[in-house]
């Protein structure tokens, strides 16, 4: 998505927060696998990056990683996780 226009990076986050709500109940049983497996995917080496100013574009999934809703609602399938998970 290329970063030239405002409307339309405040369009993509309001519908990641639209989606993130209607998708609330998988989010809350199944959030941080699929937050994390996204995480994985974009951050490693050979990833292809969520963010490059060079070209002047950012990825859509950038907005899915850093949106307070998601992240507020992948919060108790970690705390789950982190709870069964021996130390």
């Amino acid at each position: 998505m290329r970063i030239e226009s405002v409307v339309g990076i405040q369009a993509v986050r309001l519908a990641v927060t639209v989606g993130a709500i209607v998708i609330a109940p998988v989010l809350l049983v199944a959030g941080t696998p699929l937050r994390r497996h996204m995480l994985r995917r974009y951050y490693r080496e050979d990833g292809p990056g969520l963010v490059s100013k060079e070209d002047g574009w950012v990825s859509p999934q950038y907005f899915v990683v850093t949106n307070a809703v998601v992240r507020a609602l992948c919060w108790p399938s970690d705390y789950v996780l982190r709870r069964l998970r021996p130390a």
